[in-house]
């Protein structure tokens, strides 16, 4: 599989890199997490914008963005809204989104930035490209708290991604049995072994899914999020847990 490198850490290489996410309303609150994760072990801080109390305002967006690139000093920042229909807080009208993504590229702050595929729709390949003007990574997303589609869909849709220019497809996906994450992480494999242009981020959320934030390593994905304070998503696990296991998987 090839390899995403943001400041000399290697994505898709070797033990897959940790994410912490930061969900706060006020810019006080965000930027005093930020200092603290700066000190964890852990290679990237994704701020959830939609968790923002001025998500509506782009100069307190571009503001907070700013801030944060100075308070995570080496840490990868990584800018995220993710929307109500993708299991977000808020929602943003099509436009809104839109100057979002730009409002954040513009910053010249973010290493990465998330993308929703579905969200995004026509405009996605502009988009991306603007982000690759500025030099920023794109993790291009989609999310389903209802279900697991069949691993055909999964591979597909990460395909779709590729070919539009996402540096990081990712997909995460609520299971209802153990037959579920196998699904989820026989899509994986299948991308690691046969469309291998990018690095992919694969989660199956929720306790039935724990494992596929653990092992991939093994299974091919090449990012996973940890929790130290609130979690973002069903299912993430402390972040001393997660280097525990990630570190015997590595040995």
């Amino acid at each position: 599989m090839s390899c995403v490198n943001i400041r000399g850490c290697r994505i898709g290489e070797g033990r897959p890199k940790v994410i912490l996410p930061i969900v706060e309303r006020t810019e006080a609150a965000i930027l005093e997490k930020a200092a603290q994760f700066s000190t964890l072990s852990a290679d990237c801080v994704e701020w959830r914008a939609d968790w923002f109390e001025g998500f509506q305002s782009p100069a307190a967006i571009a503001r907070c963005v700013q801030k944060l690139r100075v308070a995570l000093r080496d840490k990868l920042l990584l800018v995220t809204f993710r929307t109500k229909a993708e299991g977000g807080e808020a929602s943003l009208t099509h436009k809104e989104y839109l100057d979002f993504i730009n409002t954040v590229i513009d910053t010249d702050c973010a290493d990465l930035i998330d993308i929703e595929f579905f969200t995004a729709g026509n405009d996605i390949r502009e988009l991306i490209d603007n982000a690759h003007s500025s030099g920023v990574v794109v993790v291009c997303s989609s999310h389903d708290f209802q279900k697991t589609s069949d691993k055909s869909e999964l591979v597909s849709r990460m395909v779709k991604m590729q070919q539009v220019g996402a540096d990081l497809p990712k997909v995460a996906v609520m299971p209802h049995d153990s037959t579920d994450v196998l699904t989820l992480l026989a899509a994986t494999v299948e991308m690691k072994n046969k469309y291998f242009a990018t690095p992919i981020i694969t989660i199956s959320m929720g306790k039935l899914g724990v494992a596929s934030r653990l092992c991939g390593e093994v299974f091919g994905s090449a990012m996973t999020f940890a929790s130290a304070g609130d979690s973002s998503a069903p299912g993430q696990i402390g972040l001393d847990i997660v280097n525990a296991v990630l570190d015997s998987i590595a040995e």
